[in-house]
């Protein structure tokens, strides 16, 4: 998985026809440059934005743009570190990595799963943060449909927790 993801991501994606005619043109005139690198810093320098890139081959160098564009694709390993939402329900037992660390460990329900394994029961997880438990959700077809299942799986929660204090009530 982790070496061979990369290779299935850059092929199931593949840009619009349009975008890449475009992006063509600019690369010819000389006015992008694309190249595969991990920002290290960043900073406001006199001629742009100042910024250190180690590339692949473990050189680091420091380069000035006008803008920048961070592509780091659909890689959400760290999410439960990186972010500070997920951070703090990782810490509340809300919510944790999923075994193959593409995002958050679901149930086949897509409700978030803790430590321990079981459903928080307040969180559910739709889109690509679920493909571990769902497989290939990073389309828009593929994500509508599982927003979708998501919505009507909070719906189903929701209507069963109010039929239960209804009962409750009576």
């Amino acid at each position: 998985m982790r070496r061979l993801r990369t290779f299935w991501d850059v092929h199931r994606f593949r840009v619009a026809p349009q975008v890449e005619a475009a992006i063509a043109r600019l690369r010819a005139s000389g006015q992008l440059e694309v190249f595969a690198g991990e920002p290290v810093s960043a900073r406001a320098g006199v001629e742009g934005l100042e910024v250190a890139i180690r590339r692949r081959r473990g050189a680091t160098e420091t380069v000035a743009f006008d803008a920048v564009a961070l592509a780091t694709g659909p890689a959400h390993r760290g999410i439960c570190d990186a972010d500070p939402l997920m951070r703090r329900l990782a810490a509340a037992g809300l919510v944790t990595s999923d075994r193959l660390r593409l995002g958050v460990a679901t149930d086949e329900l897509s409700r978030a799963l803790g430590p321990d394994g079981a459903p928080s029961g307040l969180i559910w997880i739709a889109g690509p943060l679920a493909r571990a438990t769902f497989g290939e959700l990073m389309g828009l077809p593929e994500v509508a449909r599982h927003a979708e299942f998501v919505a009507c799986e909070t719906l189903r929660a929701a209507d069963a927790a109010f039929q239960v204090e209804v009962r409750a009530v009576a």
